[in-house]
């Protein structure tokens, strides 16, 4: 079956375990947020499939970022929507999203992606405020708190079965494919 499976699919073995790794982690993830009977517990498992990486190392590095970008946006949004005005609050989120916005194209790598999640989740926090705000503040804290329950989960389960990146191993793709490209262009050329 497990044979028929890859052959189908075109999946090697390793495939098929992380995709089974993120379909558990999604589903864990959305029952723990559910048993704790936190609001649209399925928002648990978006933060699943963005924070799993190819190796181990990004893996704890973006749920790292993840965790503190989403928990100082949480608070800057928290703070701004006390102001209790939706002018002055819209006006302080574009601020918190420009300077997160900029940050990413200052900092390299995942380290942006802290920053990018300070802004979304600002966002997350601020613009139910604005639009509904008799139940704004219920909305903004479940979705923070699935938040967090998806990525602890999925650093959890994927840090199980996600490998140690290996430079050896990356520099003998990054040989392939260069070779492979030219000799695409040695065809083209030809």
């Amino acid at each position: 079956m497990l044979a028929t499976l890859k052959r189908w699919s075109g999946l090697d073995r390793a495939s098929l375990l992380h995709a089974a790794g993120l379909a558990g982690s999604a589903w864990l993830a959305f029952a723990i947020a559910a048993a704790l009977h936190v609001q649209n517990a399925y928002w648990a498992a978006m933060p699943v499939f963005v924070v799993a990486q190819a190796s181990r190392g990004l893996l704890i590095e973006r749920a790292f970022y993840r965790l503190v970008g989403t928990g100082l946006g949480a608070a800057l949004g928290f703070a701004i929507v006390r102001l209790g005005q939706p002018v002055a609050e819209l006006a302080l989120l574009a601020v918190v999203v420009a300077i997160g916005a900029g940050l990413t194209h200052i900092l390299r790598g995942v380290h942006s992606y802290g920053t990018f999640m300070v802004g979304m989740t600002a966002a997350v926090v601020v613009f139910p405020s604005v639009l509904a705000p008799e139940h704004a503040t219920e909305i903004a804290v479940a979705r923070v708190e699935c938040t967090f329950i998806g990525v602890l989960v999925v650093t959890l389960v994927m840090g199980l079965i996600t490998p140690f990146s290996r430079r050896d191993a990356f520099y003998r793709r990054a040989r392939k494919l260069a070779a492979e490209a030219v000799s695409f262009a040695a065809t083209a050329v030809a």
